[in-house]
């Protein structure tokens, strides 16, 4: 088969240069372009504008949950005021008629004076109705208190483990109840010490003290025992009695 004519050729055949579309083709890519660029134009505020109220709902809805939570704490009543401090102390000094007052517990006989309001030598004579009536043979030690006056022969003990009737004992008490003249033992059997003879036993192994003026850990765990002469002079350095 023969080449055709270079000059048949360039007759038949478009010029290599000539790449344009046929008539009509530009305006419908024209258009198309348009239209894309007029759609991606509107589609960000579309966005912005699908969000705005999905936002407004959010926040309305954190408001109205604080403002539930804010009735839910509020109530019908205000919310109480804390006690203040002075009279949280004031509750802690006074507790109720019968109760073992000044909770603690004591390392030495010097802290069982300093503490108590009254340091008596006795036995009890009866006990009834959860209270011991407790004859007293002897103050160590009586706090001052304005008027002075005398110990009673027989006081209250609000406890009926103050000891089983005729058995001698020195104890450390507290005034639980002034009007009715009600004595408890300092911190339960911390403020009991049984005596025979001379010789004066802590009540309680477990709540016992220690050592007279200075702890000793070694005695941790073990009935203090001490004299009934020990008992007297520490009562005496502190006075008052």
């Amino acid at each position: 088969m023969n080449a055709p004519d270079p000059a048949e050729w360039a007759e038949i055949a478009p010029h290599p240069g000539d790449r344009d579309l046929p008539a009509g083709r530009h305006e419908l890519h024209r258009d198309r372009l348009l239209t894309a660029i007029e759609r991606e134009s509107r589609t960000p505020s579309s966005s912005r504008m699908l969000r705005r109220p999905a936002f407004a709902l959010a926040a309305l809805v954190l408001v109205a949950a604080a403002g539930a939570g804010l009735a839910v704490s509020s109530g019908d009543e205000p919310p109480e005021a804390p006690p203040s401090p002075q009279a949280s102390r004031s509750a802690a000094r006074l507790p109720p008629p019968g109760a073992v007052a000044k909770i603690r517990a004591y390392g030495t006989v010097r802290e069982l004076t300093d503490s108590a309001d009254l340091v008596v030598r006795g036995e009890v004579v009866s006990v009834a109705d959860g209270r011991s009536v407790y004859r007293v043979a002897e103050v160590l030690y009586r706090a001052p208190v304005a008027p002075v006056a005398p110990v009673a022969t027989e006081i209250t003990v609000g406890t009926e483990s103050a000891g089983s009737p005729g058995r001698p004992s020195v104890l450390y008490l507290v005034l639980s109840d002034p009007q009715a003249r009600v004595y408890a033992p300092l911190s339960g059997d911390f403020g009991i010490f049984d005596l025979a003879g001379e010789t004066a036993t802590s009540r309680s192994s477990a709540m016992s003290v220690t050592g007279l003026r200075a702890e000793d850990a070694t005695g941790a765990g073990r009935a203090f025992v001490t004299t009934l002469a020990d008992l007297r002079q520490l009562a005496s350095e502190r006075g008052g009695a």
